[in-house]
């Protein structure tokens, strides 16, 4: 029973909690989960008329979970999507970012970036966190 309940422990832990952050400074407070989905597929660009830059993360771990429990998506659902939007000309695709360029992107306070909670740093704030 303790091991049983040592792995479970375990695969809790390693599950990031994710948070989308933006920097201290914006205009933004608090986002819904649907403002989150649209602007990371690109069905919108601006809340209050203001343009707001999602970035990516190239942590494929951290990526995978957002998709899934942020978009709703499995990370092949996400690839298609955005290949037919690159295909028809709409859009292309945002490079996706390691830590210290994701760092650097955040001191814009129009952008937006998804981290797991315990890299939270003092010159950002959590606009939309699940419960």
């Amino acid at each position: 029973m303790k091991i049983i309940l040592s792995l479970l422990l375990g695969i809790y832990l390693l599950n990031a909690q994710i948070v989308v952050v933006t920097n201290k400074n914006s205009q933004l407070n608090s986002i819904p989960k649907e403002i989150v989905q649209y602007l990371y597929l690109a069905k919108i660009d601006k809340i209050d008329k203001l343009k707001i830059e999602p970035v990516l993360s190239d942590d494929k771990n951290l990526h995978n979970e957002f998709c899934n429990h942020i978009l709703s998506k499995s990370e092949s659902q996400y690839n298609s999507y955005w290949a037919r939007l690159v295909f028809t000309g709409r859009k292309s695709i945002s490079k996706r970012l390691d830590w210290q360029e994701l760092v650097k992107k955040l001191q814009n306070p129009n952008t937006i970036a998804y981290i797991d909670r315990k890299d939270l740093r003092d010159e950002w704030k959590i606009i939309y966190e699940e419960n």
